[in-house]
């Protein structure tokens, strides 16, 4: 009898042990040889329209019908993750100031045993649509209407006043588009005021400082070079296609080599053009080439 008692109690035993081992090993969501769907990993670069690396607090990145949520880090890079299936990824910016700058989404889909890398993914002002469209078609002075109607008028949840996307779009109305390179540079100042990694802001910025001194007269050399450096050292390679002008990263290289040439900064000039000079030939633009040659046959 006590040996039947002891062989119940062992068998109670070993029951409540499996039990339990089963419980944990769905609590640890461990698999324990079976069970559930495994979650997959996806992973991006958050960018701006431009190819700006989007590194700010207010960035995030969610899974539609996930509550999942990531946040870039200094690089913009970001992670999520998720049961196997076909989500809507959502990137935005918001600032509690401006409210919502920066917005987009794009379908993924994720693979069970993969990981999906989706590269950069990019996030804009798409509202600024209608008045990129006018400046690409040449009408400077309807854009200029659009983006101070977007700016004053809060139209969208997107428009409010000091948004940086729009202050940059005026600028670069203004300054390439109507030759006002003054008011382009209080803009663009304005821009970078509100969101301090806007390089396509910083780009006009460069551009606008230059050309001021066709109206006040003034060298402003020191400023241009200063913001275009910033633009450079700035995450991510830009482009300012298909948005405006087709500028690329190799052609703020060879305007910072001719701003230094300007400011007699020649042997600085001169390293910048040796070093880039093959670059700018097979992906810099003609004005670019044009700038390194005779950076190139001056700067001696």
């Amino acid at each position: 009898m006590v040996h039947n008692d002891h062989s119940r109690i062992g068998a109670v035993g070993r029951a409540s042990f499996a039990v339990a081992n089963t419980v944990l090993c769905l609590l640890l969501i461990a698999g324990c040889g079976g069970g559930g769907s495994a979650s997959v990993v996806l992973r991006g670069i958050l960018t701006d329209g431009f190819g700006a690396v989007i590194n700010l607090p207010g960035a995030s990145v969610t899974l539609d019908g996930t509550g999942e949520v990531a946040h870039p880090d200094e690089n913009g890079a970001f992670s999520l993750s998720a049961a196997p299936g076909t989500y809507t990824l959502r990137g935005n910016l918001t600032d509690t100031n401006r409210g919502l700058l920066l917005a987009g989404s794009m379908k993924v889909e994720l693979v069970k045993g993969q990981t999906l890398d989706i590269g950069e993914f990019p996030i804009s002002s798409n509202s600024l649509d209608e008045g990129w469209k006018k400046y690409r078609n040449g009408d400077f002075s309807g854009a200029e209407a659009f983006f101070l109607d977007y700016l004053h008028e809060v139209r969208s949840a997107q428009a409010s006043l000091g948004s940086s996307a729009v202050e940059s779009a005026l600028g670069w109305t203004r300054g390439r588009g109507l030759d006002r390179a003054a008011e382009a540079s209080v803009n663009f100042r304005n821009a970078t005021d509100g969101w301090s990694g806007n390089v396509d802001a910083l780009v006009g910025l460069a551009a606008s400082e230059l050309s001021r001194m066709r109206s006040d007269g003034s060298f402003h050399f020191n400023q241009s070079v200063s913001a275009v450096t910033s633009a450079i050292e700035s995450p991510g390679d830009y482009s300012s296609a298909p948005a405006h002008d087709r500028i690329h990263e190799i052609d703020l290289l060879a305007f910072r080599s001719f701003v230094n040439y300007l400011n007699r900064n020649v042997e600085t000039a001169r390293i910048e053009a040796e070093g880039i000079d093959d670059r700018v030939a097979t992906d810099g633009s003609r004005a670019s080439a044009d700038a390194i040659e005779i950076v190139l046959a001056f700067a001696q």
